[in-house]
């Protein structure tokens, strides 16, 4: 889910001339999470052509999805102007660590390129939208950050608008010196893979012996990286095994270089022979140059602290003047026990009419006693005296005979209701009492089928083995799968019952009948253990599987997770297609695929192989070539292989 909008912070301290800001991405779920700001250039603000190239780069780069990138959120308008919004990675650029570290440790600087050839090499096949490859064409130490949780990420995907112009292929001052020799020739448009493999070559050299290679050459600068070899380092800062890989790397013709990023990376790993430090390691020597307590690094996350704070409170009063935020009124107090129902009260007599023509109108009460009113007698029984001569009548609205007759009628109806109430809450209270069945931790509350919510039940008192009722207090329990009416203060019956009066529940199965099938036919295996080939049917436990579906003879190796829930059988099925692959090579070179030949050079035609991940060898004598790629349903990849 991307943010929908974005506010700044304050600043980053990402060094001097940056745009960057800290801000903070609020996403749709009312989720804020740190990002950062970056603005674009003044002259960008008034070019609609350039502003538009920009919002493009940068919604494009937003489609990359890899730990070792950081992230693009997106394109924003913020206080009239326009930005990119990125993650913020909580980290350094390799630049200022260089800055403090001239040099790092060989294993520390395969950690650091390693990474970023995974990253370049992900955003090469991502692609650009014509199917070409995405090219960074601007890997250096200032655009390689080191997150202090050891973690290398590559920035400015989606940024090149925003660099410097090179005007007629001329790097600018600051960047020429990390330039291959064909951006010094043609500029950004001559730029390939094997453009981006140098980069990632002149960072390694510079990790490790702290120096840019020509960067000291002055105006012999453009000539010495278009015809001088790579310069020795000091004795010592360079393991001998790498050397080799460095140089290849960094060789003037783009075809002598490693073809891809992951082979470089492969060429680094298989040099250091697993001495390659882990992220921690990494994120260990970044805490000894820039500390936690350090000035930057606090105040960065004060800023960012304060800013998630103030969101929050806004959020809440949010919530709280739309009345979104459940108010729960606890009661003062001990909870006082509830007294037993007062007996059934008899329905009273309709009195005789009086011998007038119409009814007496009431009495107003009072203190004093009226004529024809009933009076205490001894021992508390009435006694009724003959009526009076009636008093003067009332005028009232409506008439006094009708005002007599309803207010005499509506008391007689008030007493028949209460009465009614009252011996209808006894009758309930002395009901025969039925214990509940213990707790099933399993069960799950069933709804009744009637719309009408349940009517929660109170259990007044409980009678004993000997008949007789606890006066204690009974601690009310609200269960999760009924809705209690927001007025009736009253608990939640535990279990709901049916039509017939009993609770029910239900249990979700332990197993499921599960199909798994596939086009074409593979071995299939299930958490590790080989289960025979598709399709296959079986029962399986509730959660998440890992299937193993492969076929050496098809070239066919692919991992997929299944997800078993619910309660009804599941049938699955897994397709795979093909994708067609071209090999140029030198006659008479003998070409593998994921190690099973293909033929030998020039072939016929265009492989046919399924797709999904794989390797790809070229063998003449004792040179080869190899890569490794992935390949999708209907996409063509083509290999131009010269072996010397």
């Amino acid at each position: 889910m991307r943010p929908v909008r974005y506010q700044v912070l304050g600043a980053l301290h990402a060094g001097e001339g940056s745009r960057a800001q800290l801000g903070l991405a609020v996403f749709e779920d009312s989720r804020a999470e740190p990002c950062v700001v970056v603005f674009v250039p003044d002259e960008a603000e008034k070019d609609a052509t350039l502003l538009a190239k920009i919002r493009r780069e940068t919604e494009h780069a937003a489609q990359l999805d890899h730990p070792n990138i950081v992230t693009v959120f997106g394109f924003a308008e913020l206080d009239k102007k326009h930005a990119r919004v990125v993650e913020f990675a909580d980290g350094e650029s390799l630049r200022r660590v260089l800055n403090l570290s001239k040099t790092l440790a060989p294993r520390l600087a395969a950690r650091i390129i390693v990474d970023a050839c995974t990253a370049v090499h992900y955003a090469h096949l991502a692609g650009n939208d014509d199917g070409t490859a995405l090219v960074h064409g601007d890997v250096r130490p200032e655009t390689l950050l080191l997150s202090f949780a050891g973690v290398t990420k590559v920035t400015g995907y989606g940024a090149l608008a925003f660099a410097p112009r090179e005007i007629g292929g001329q790097r600018v001052k600051g960047r020429r010196v990390h330039s291959s020799p064909e951006q010094i020739i043609g500029g950004r448009d001559a730029i390939t893979v094997p453009s981006d493999v140098y980069l990632l070559g002149l960072c390694f050299y510079e990790l490790l012996t702290g120096v840019v290679p020509w960067a000291d050459q002055g105006d012999a600068f453009d000539q010495a990286v278009l015809a001088y070899p790579l310069p020795p380092a000091t004795p010592g800062l360079i393991p001998e095994a790498l050397w080799p890989v460095l140089e290849k790397a960094c060789q003037k013709k783009a075809a002598q270089r490693y073809p891809t990023p992951f082979a470089l990376r492969e060429a680094i790993e298989a040099a250091m022979a697993g001495e390659i430090a882990s992220g921690d390691e990494l994120a260990k020597h970044l805490d000894t140059l820039f500390p936690g307590s350090g000035e930057i690094r606090a105040e960065r996350k004060r800023t960012i602290d304060a800013g998630i704070a103030a969101f929050a409170r806004e959020q809440w009063a949010v919530k709280r003047d739309t009345k979104q935020i459940p108010v729960v009124q606890v009661p003062s107090g001990p909870q006082q026990p509830i007294a037993a129902p007062p007996p059934p009260i008899a329905a009273p007599q309709r009195p005789s009419p009086a011998p007038a023509s119409r009814p007496v109108a009431p009495l107003p009460p009072g203190p004093a006693a009226h004529p024809g009113s009933h009076q205490p007698h001894g021992g508390g029984h009435h006694v009724h005296k003959p009526p009076e001569p009636e008093p003067p009548e009332v005028e009232a609205e409506g008439g006094e005979d009708e005002q007599g007759s309803n207010l005499g009628w509506v008391i007689f109806l008030l007493v028949i209701v209460i009465g009614a109430s009252a011996y209808f809450a006894w009758s309930k209270a002395n009901e025969p009492f039925e214990p509940k069945p213990p707790p099933d931790d399993n069960a799950v509350p069933i709804r009744p089928r009637d719309p009408t919510p349940p009517t929660p039940t109170l259990v007044v008192a409980a009678p004993d083995a000997g008949g007789e009722a606890d006066a204690g207090p009974q601690e009310p329990t609200l269960d999760a799968g009924v809705e209690l009416p927001g007025d009736a203060g009253l608990p939640a019956p535990v279990a709901i019952a049916d039509a017939g009066g009993t609770a029910t529940a239900v249990t979700a199965p332990a197993e499921l009948m599960v199909t798994i099938e596939s086009q074409p036919i593979l071995d299939l295996s299930i958490d590790g253990a080989g289960v025979g080939k598709t399709p296959w049917s079986g029962r399986l436990s509730t959660g998440a599987h890992k299937l193993k579906l492969e076929n050496k003879d098809l070239l066919i190796s692919a991992g997929r997770t299944l997800t078993v829930s619910g309660d009804q059988p599941i049938n699955q099925t897994y397709t795979f297609s093909k994708g067609t692959v071209g090999v140029t090579a030198p006659a008479g070179a003998v070409i593998f695929i994921d190690g099973k030949k293909q033929g030998v050079a020039p072939l016929p035609g265009d492989l046919s192989i399924y797709e999904g991940f794989h390797r790809i060898l070229v063998k003449v004598g004792q040179a080869q070539w190899t890569e490794t790629f992935s390949l999708y349903e209907g996409q063509r990849v083509n290999f131009n292989v010269e072996l010397e």
